[in-house]
């Protein structure tokens, strides 16, 4: 769940003691995050001629400077840790080329909702297109409504006129299904993260069959309500 301009302002200026004027070699990384279940994985852009990154993270609510933390993760550009129901963090990252360090990243935040509300109703799904072996364009983007029907732990959606089912386990759900298209009939399977009541955001994974073809290929969403 991102935080407010205001949070991030904060974050940066107190959290992290971050100064806009601050001149520092090499550039800093753009950060990003996804979830599943209990386990994050924050992962950053590479930084040309950087030999390490420093990944620093602090509780939410923020308790004070000794609170923050940092991991020397070597030169590597993404991070797992499985944590917690209810852990919540801001999280940063610097690269460094061995002379010093970066100004921080953007700060992300998150919040592990692993006993979400009632996700019933209509979501704003937006669809990227991703590697494929069937001649299509990767990036493009697609916009649609699509439903979750929740009844306990099972799911019954509805994303791009195609039909699934599955269950939500923590905070993620794990579908699959299937509908006819182009003269055949695509098979997919589905693992969308729950960030928070409003937000959710997944992959998916597809196949195509028909006259004795086939192709498959991925996609990524994200939606909100």
């Amino acid at each position: 769940m991102k935080s407010k301009l205001s949070q991030i302002l904060f974050t940066f200026i107190i959290l992290f003691g971050f100064s806009t004027t601050t001149i520092a070699t090499p550039e800093a990384p753009t950060l990003t995050y996804s979830i599943n279940g209990l386990t994050v994985t924050a992962s950053w852009s590479a930084v040309p001629n950087a030999t390490e990154y420093k990944l620093s993270y602090a509780p939410i609510p923020y308790t004070g400077e000794a609170s923050i933390g940092s991991l020397d993760v070597g030169n590597t550009t993404s991070f797992s840790a499985t944590l917690w129901e209810g852990a919540a963090f801001y999280i940063a990252v610097q690269s460094s080329d061995g002379k010093g360090f970066s100004n921080y990243s953007n700060i992300e935040s998150f919040t592990l909702v692993t006993s979400p509300a009632d996700l019933t109703g209509n979501w704003n799904i937006t669809e990227t297109s991703g590697p494929n072996n069937c001649g299509e364009t990767q990036g493009v983007l697609r916009s649609y409504v699509g439903s979750i029907n929740q009844t306990g732990t099972s799911i019954n959606a509805s994303f791009g006129g195609g039909a699934f089912s599955g269950e939500l386990a923590g905070n993620t759900i794990s579908l699959s299904g299937s509908m006819p298209e182009d003269g055949g009939t695509t098979s997919s399977k589905m693992n969308i993260s729950i960030l928070s009541t409003n937000s959710l955001s997944g992959s998916i994974s597809w196949t195509w069959s028909g006259g004795g073809e086939s192709c498959s290929g991925t996609s990524s969403i994200i939606g909100s309500r």
